[in-house]
């Protein structure tokens, strides 16, 4: 994804984790654990807004597929 080349590390890990355990597991208290992380390190300014949008998006749509 292009989108990636912008993104930090950190951020970059947040969406790769979130898509492997949302994909595996799906709703589930490793994916919501992991999702709450990435709003802390969010709140912390470890994340920019962008990414920690696009990780919140992952994660509501690998919890709840439509």
């Amino acid at each position: 994804m292009a989108a990636n080349m912008f993104m930090s590390q950190r951020e970059q890990w947040y969406l790769t984790q979130v898509r492997q355990v949302g994909l595996r597991l799906g709703d589930s208290p490793e994916l919501s654990q992991l999702c709450q992380a990435a709003y802390e390190d969010y709140r912390q300014g470890l994340l920019s807004a962008s990414a920690y949008n696009t990780i919140q998006a992952l994660c509501v749509d690998l919890a709840y597929p439509h």
